[in-house]
């Protein structure tokens, strides 16, 4: 299993620095949780300037990709929320 993640990865490096950009830009929702949609936003800018600026198209997987990255802080974010609700209602 793990030689079919790390060959996917070798071919896939494009999709695999989209995820990792997506998720470095979404930890700036650790400041305010609306910065959870800014990799949405510079993942379709990014697309926007591939399609009508370099003139390489518009990739959906490449988007997908980048906005695939807010999961794992998502995730976080949403449990820390838990943990703050269920620690204010109990003290």
């Amino acid at each position: 299993m793990q030689t079919k993640i790390e060959n996917w990865c070798r071919n896939n490096i494009d999709k695999v620095l989209h995820f990792i950009i997506g998720l470095l830009l979404a930890q700036l929702a650790y400041l305010w949780v609306w910065f959870l949609l800014f990799p949405l936003i510079a993942g379709l800018g990014k697309e926007f300037i591939d399609k009508y600026v370099r003139k390489t198209g518009f990739t959906w997987m490449d988007l997908i990709a980048t906005v695939l990255g807010c999961i794992p802080v998502g995730i976080i974010v949403f449990i820390t929320y838990l943990i703050n609700i269920y620690q204010h209602g109990h003290t």
